[in-house]
């Protein structure tokens, strides 16, 4: 029965580890360009973002959603993808760190903490439809191939 459970929601459990790295990836990034570079938050937020959404897109794509790399132009074709979507992200991102620090005036990290649980579900959402939706499209032209 476990076993069972575990096949079926594979790309779920898997995205929450690799999801969770990721999310840690992104706020002790964010903590070093923040506090120990006295980068801007916006700014150091932006690249943290970027470190994580790099980590995330392989292991999203190989270990997660087990997307295949058939072709230098489909790995270009899924990282554009996935990009696009997590520029989409980042939006929601900074807009969470903008209202939480400049408006609100609460603490960075707490505000940072709080914001990757929130980014983390728009993410895998995005990531789920980028892998699936690739798959499922290198399925049905290897289908009518034969």
């Amino acid at each position: 029965m476990l076993k069972k459970l575990l096949y079926r929601y594979h790309n779920f459990f898997s995205y929450m580890v690799f999801g969770f790295l990721a999310s840690i990836i992104n706020i002790l990034a964010y903590w070093l360009f923040r506090h120990f570079f006295l980068i801007q938050y916006l700014l150091a937020n932006a690249l943290a973002w970027l470190i994580a959404t790099l980590f995330g897109f392989f292991t999203n794509k190989s270990l997660v959603f087990r997307s295949k790399y058939t072709s230098w132009r489909a790995l270009q074709r899924e990282l554009v993808s996935f990009l696009s979507l997590r520029i989409f992200s980042l939006g929601i991102d900074s807009l969470i760190m903008f209202s939480g620090i400049s408006l609100l005036k609460l603490a960075s990290m707490p505000t940072k903490i709080a914001d990757q649980l929130i980014v983390g579900i728009v993410n895998y959402l995005f990531s789920r439809w980028v892998f699936e939706t690739s798959n499922h499209t290198k399925l049905h032209h290897h289908h009518l191939k034969k």
